[in-house]
């Protein structure tokens, strides 16, 4: 179950940020580089 929520909240994650990123270059960059994404990697 462990699995399945933390690759459900990874695809958030990628979907969230390319729809920043469609509307600004910057700002897709910014919630990419969070250290929420980083904290999410290494669980």
């Amino acid at each position: 179950m462990l699995l399945v929520v933390k690759y459900a909240a990874t695809a958030l994650v990628v979907v969230v940020v390319s729809e920043f990123a469609k509307r600004s270059d910057k700002l897709g960059a910014l919630i990419a580089s969070l250290p929420l994404v980083t904290i999410m990697i290494m669980f």
